[in-house]
């Protein structure tokens, strides 16, 4: 299995978005389902591919998002309607307010690198959904295994323009901002 780190996969997002930086500033100005439709169809696969994984092309198992390996057959052979597993679990919600939940709802998978992209300036403001996002996760790891083996990124874009990206790794005491890369935040 091809473990993908909050590394990793913010290098990969990272690079994607400077490609598609025209058709996604097109596409932030489009309606929700819309803009969640052009993040379905064209950033998650183009990020997939940076990382050697394949996309599902529509929601998982109610997730917005999700990477995977291999595909699972059937006894005949044929593709299933499933992956043998997820490697990276994505949930993207527009409206900030609601990404506890959505937070809440990636608890409830087991894959390596579970990821969260919403919209929230930067200051206190982002520093409060965090915490949340901490107490969401403190509060699920019956394992004590979310900093190791199942990690966790946020991803969190300004509000509206979306000019820029923030990165935040879930590690032993709570989420840490990852470095900018490449000059790009």
């Amino acid at each position: 299995m091809n473990k993908i780190t909050p590394r990793d996969f913010r290098n990969a997002f990272v690079a994607v978005m400077q490609s598609e930086h025209d058709s996604f500033r097109t596409a932030v100005g489009f309606e929700t389902k819309s803009y969640n439709f052009f993040m379905r169809t064209t950033i998650y696969p183009r990020v997939a591919r940076q990382l050697g994984l394949l996309s599902w092309n529509k929601e998982y198992y109610t997730l917005d998002g999700m990477l995977y390996e291999k595909r699972g057959v059937d006894d005949t052979g044929k593709y299933a309607t499933y992956a043998n597993w997820i490697s990276v679990a994505i949930e993207h919600e527009n409206d900030s307010a609601r990404a506890p939940e959505k937070m809440n709802k990636l608890q409830s998978f087991n894959a390596p690198l579970k990821v969260l992209i919403t919209y929230a300036a930067p200051g206190p403001a982002s520093e409060t959904l965090l915490r949340k996002y901490e107490n969401l996760i403190k509060t699920s790891d019956v394992f004590n295994d979310v900093a190791t083996l199942r990690q966790q990124l946020v991803i969190l874009g300004t509000p509206k323009t979306v000019r820029e990206w923030r990165f935040y790794a879930y590690e032993n005491d709570g989420f840490v901002l990852m470095l900018p890369i490449n000059g790009v935040e």
